[in-house]
This record gives C-alpha cells, structure tokens and sequence, in this order.
C-alpha cells in the first residue's frame, strides 16, 4: 500500500473516531417514558375573577335559579372564574356544606355575537393529601383538563361526556359524587378540608 492509501485511511479513521466522539453512538441513552411532552415546562394556570358583565349577561336563567338554591342549602359561593384574559369560559365554584368538595359549573361561551349559546359542564373535586376524586359531567374537549400526568385513574374519575342544561340534570352527578366520596372514606382516605383560601390553589394544580 503506498503512501496515498496509508492516508486514506488516516482520514477514514480519524472520520469515524470524530462521529463516535460528537454522537455518542455507543452511551447508554436515558430511558424514556414514551411521553414526547416530559422534558416540556408545564404551564401554570391562572384562575382570576371572570367579568361581572360577561357573567351576568350570558349566565343561562336556570343556573341563577340554581345558584340560589345551592346557597339557601349551605354551598358557599367562592364566584364565577375564567383563565386570565379569556373571555369565552368562565366557571362558577361552590364549596360544598361539609368542606369537602367543590363544585364547579363550567361555562363554555359558543357562537359570535348576537348568537352566544353558552355550554354548561359540571365538575365536582375531593382531595386527600396527594390525590384527588372528581366525578364529572363534560362535551366534547372539556375532559382534556384531565389528560397528561394528572390524568385520574378509572377508580378516581367519573366522567360523563354530556352537557348540563337543567337542575335535573345537575342533581343525580352531585349525589353520584356523594356516594362515592362514603366509598373513598370507607377505604381509609383521609379527605382533605377544602377552604375558602385553599380550593383554588388545589384546583389549579389539577389544572396545570
């Protein structure tokens, strides 16, 4: 082999020897969880006070009358919130009589001006120190809020993917969250007190 093939093959080795070292060919890889999202920063949801004029214009009559009536019961009206500057949602939150849940009427605002129709959905949340139960009824994409990492496993979650439009159709999800939460506790979970300065905070780590 002559001095030209000897240089040849210089600059192949030295080729491979520079691939090997940049793209650490043969290092162990890190295992993945499958989840293209993980290495992602979650974003932090922001629930602020809802606009009174956007609340009070599009607040469909039967949730007012509702409203009342869950107040004369002893549910405590925490008020209507929505994502920051978002004027197409807004949901009215209760904290139940015992303390331990929250209710949450969700409004969806569909249709452009002169046409709103406003799409209720009803959520209903108990926690314990690092866990949550939520019994749900939800159209369409309302149930992303609940995929990814927090997503609750088929024990913790109820959902029903319908709408509520009427008092009738509020009540049997309220009292189906009920008999489940007498199961969690039966099993040792220690329900967590929810309070007027905790309930959203823990609402928006389920959130985020």
């Amino acid at each position: 082999m002559g001095l030209g093939g000897i240089i040849l093959l210089l600059l192949v080795a030295g080729t491979v020897a520079y691939i090997l070292v940049t793209e650490k060919t043969f290092q162990e890889k890190p295992p993945s969880s499958g989840n293209p999202f993980d290495g992602m920063a979650k974003i932090s949801v922001q629930l602020v006070k809802a606009p009174e004029e956007l609340t009070q214009r599009l607040t469909p009559p039967w949730q007012a009358q509702l409203t009342q009536k869950l107040e004369e019961e002893g549910y405590l009206l925490l008020g209507d919130y929505s994502y920051a500057s978002t004027l197409f949602f807004w949901a009215r939150t209760f904290l139940a009589p015992d303390s331990k849940s929250t209710l949450v009427l969700a409004n969806w605002v569909e249709g452009k001006e002169g046409g709103k129709v406003v799409i209720s959905n009803l959520e209903i949340y108990s926690f314990t120190g690092n866990s949550f139960l939520v019994t749900a009824c939800a159209q369409d994409g309302a149930a992303k809020l609940l995929t990814g990492a927090n997503r609750p496993s088929e024990d913790q979650l109820s959902l029903h993917l319908k709408a509520v439009f009427a008092e009738s159709s509020v009540r049997p999800i309220i009292q189906e969250h009920q008999t489940r939460l007498a199961q969690w506790e039966a099993r040792g979970e220690k329900i967590r007190e929810l309070t007027r300065e905790n309930l959203l905070p823990s609402l928006s780590k389920i959130f985020s």
